[in-house]
């Protein structure tokens, strides 16, 4: 994983919380919409999963990306 990709990943963890980042933040930071910005970093989580978090934390993170997914379309 590069830097832009532990980035985007960090900025999930701290953010799914609260149903993931703005679009605008989302925009600001890593100038992607907010379907390319959740497309990656659900190809991140998948592939290498934050350690710091709880199977319950990953599954609750894995569920705000799915439904800002949903709502990008």
């Amino acid at each position: 994983m590069d830097s832009k990709q532990q980035q985007m990943v960090q900025f999930e963890t701290n953010w799914y919380p609260l149903g993931g980042g703005s679009s605008r933040q989302i925009g600001e930071e890593f100038g992607l919409t907010d379907r390319d910005f959740f497309s990656e970093v659900n190809r991140l989580v998948d592939t290498d999963p934050p350690s710091a978090l709880t199977a319950s934390e990953l599954r609750r993170m894995r569920e705000v990306i799915r439904r800002r997914l949903w709502m990008a379309r």
